[in-house]
């Protein structure tokens, strides 16, 4: 199967790349910005691909499954209101005119649990209201309902903070923490008893785009992505410190 995975060269991106290279697909890698990754991630089946996607995208090869997680967020380099609006709304509707011309089966759209703005509920389900949304939640919305009045198959993923496999990854904040416990850094944490979920890793991720595809019939929605299972944080970090073997101290 052809898939074009947008945002290629982030850290989402890159997972989703080397874990779907594994199931003998044909990756086609969209980058906008130089990228280092073209020469060290190097396969048979994976085509690099310089394109900014706010412009008209002219592409030419069959694609079956676009996985569009090029964003911009409070963590990207260039975040105008400007930046938003084409890499969250732009970019998204010329990938639909893409996909119309050359009859791709779905979009699978990255969105943002940020669409809901303040969460002042402890179970969050797709059918809550936005407050208050920030520039992302607001942009990522607009997406979201571009998608609902298109005759094309697609999926929007309402994702939590993403764990990705590269090192020098400090966010989502489970991350930050990861990286602080197993240097031996003291954290501070707030409500350790409380239960904690809002988190997802790209094999997970993976797991479920590949059974997307193996059904092979229509989908069609919007979707919460997040781990099934809520752990008190202090569990949490009681396992990172014993896999880590940590000297960290934790003051909550």
């Amino acid at each position: 199967m052809n898939i074009m995975v947008t945002g290629a060269s982030g850290f989402v991106g890159y997972d989703l790349i080397k874990l779907l290279l594994k199931y003998n697909h044909k990756i086609f890698a969209i980058y906008r910005s130089n990228n280092t990754l073209t020469k060290k991630l190097l396969h048979k089946n994976l085509m690099w691909k310089k394109m900014d996607l706010k412009d008209q995208i002219y592409f030419k090869k069959k694609i079956d499954i676009i996985i569009h997680c090029a964003a911009t967020h409070s963590f990207s380099k260039k975040k105008s209101v400007t930046d938003y609006i084409n890499s969250n709304i732009i970019s998204l509707n010329n990938l639909i005119d893409l996909a119309r011309r050359l009859k791709t089966k779905m979009i699978i759209n990255f969105s943002t649990v940020s669409i809901y703005g303040q969460i002042n509920t402890k179970r969050l389900d797709e059918k809550y209201t936005p407050v208050k949304q920030d520039l992302l939640g607001l942009t990522k919305h607009i997406a979201e309902n571009i998608f609902s009045i298109q005759s094309i198959n697609f999926i929007n993923l309402r994702l939590p903070g993403i764990m990705c496999s590269r090192r020098n990854n400090s966010r989502p904040w489970l991350q930050t923490l990861i990286n602080k416990i197993k240097n031996n850094k003291n954290v501070y944490v707030h409500n350790t008893n409380n239960y904690f979920n809002n988190v997802i890793d790209t094999k997970e991720i993976v797991r479920l785009i590949l059974r997307i595809i193996k059904k092979r019939r229509k989908i069609r929605g919007t979707f919460n992505l997040s781990a099934s299972k809520p752990q008190k944080l202090k569990k949490i970090i009681h396992i990172i410190k014993s896999k880590y073997q940590s000297k960290s101290k934790v003051i909550n």
